[in-house]
């Protein structure tokens, strides 16, 4: 503002401009929504880092929707992006839209073996019930001797195979009672996560994810699976946290 006023610019002016073209773009965003919902939709104006504003509305929203704008790995945590503050820190879902002009194979879904995998699972399960769409359960053992950043389906008579399949059976077992409806494959991989979840992301409507429950602490200093996967995918991504 300082600049404007040395260069003979009013700063009144300036902000009067910037509350216009806000509200403008508040009113272009609640009547995109109201084209989708039945209910009414409100609209909360505010002025400050959109990271910050964000994630303290997130303390008491059952979800965050944000976009993204596609930089990339490097490029977005050089940025500190919107949605990569959101999707380490936000204590809600976080849903990282990005266009998608085909209908693709339903939903994805990445899980691990341990307790934390029921809640991205339970959501997975909801949205592809939701939708009457198939759900893919993808679970990708991590391995040293596959170069980064390489992965490749583990044939089903490879002993890996089954064993993970009993250690997903339970959780899988309680989601299909659950969701008798939901048509279910399980896909086994080996090699680089990030790098598995990116490539299937092309061939699917919905990424889901669930983000591990690392300390305020280690988010701040991890970029980690999650940021990653949200920021190169080629869907839609909801982490669930």
């Amino acid at each position: 503002m300082a600049w404007f006023a040395t260069a003979g610019i009013p700063t009144t002016q300036i902000t009067d401009r910037m509350h216009e073209d806000m509200q403008g773009i508040l009113e272009r965003a609640r009547s995109l929504a109201l084209d989708h919902l039945v209910t009414d939709v409100v609209t909360l104006p505010h002025a400050g880092d959109a990271r910050g504003v964000l994630l303290e509305l997130a303390e008491g929203a059952p979800m965050v929707v944000v976009g993204s704008r596609g930089h990339g790995r490097v490029v977005g945590l050089l940025l500190g992006s919107v949605s990569g503050a959101l999707v380490r820190h936000a204590p809600c879902p976080v849903a990282v839209v990005r266009p998608t002009s085909e209908r693709r194979r339903g939903i994805l879904v990445g899980v691990d073996t341990s307790e934390a995998a029921s809640a991205p699972l339970e959501f997975a399960y909801a949205e592809a019930s939701a939708r009457g769409r198939p759900l893919n359960v993808v679970h990708c053992l991590w391995d040293a001797l596959v170069g980064q950043p390489h992965w490749a389906p583990v044939s089903c008579s490879d002993p890996a195979y089954e064993q993970a399949q009993l250690c997903l059976a339970e959780s899988l077992a309680g989601m299909a009672e659950k969701y008798p409806d939901v048509p279910v494959t399980l896909s086994i991989t080996r090699g680089a996560i990030d790098a598995c979840l990116v490539d299937l992301s092309q061939q699917y409507d919905l990424l889901v994810l669930g983000r591990p429950p690392h300390s305020l602490g280690e988010r701040m200093v991890l970029p980690g699976l999650v940021v990653t996967v949200a920021e190169q995918a080629h869907a839609p991504v909801l982490v669930i946290p």
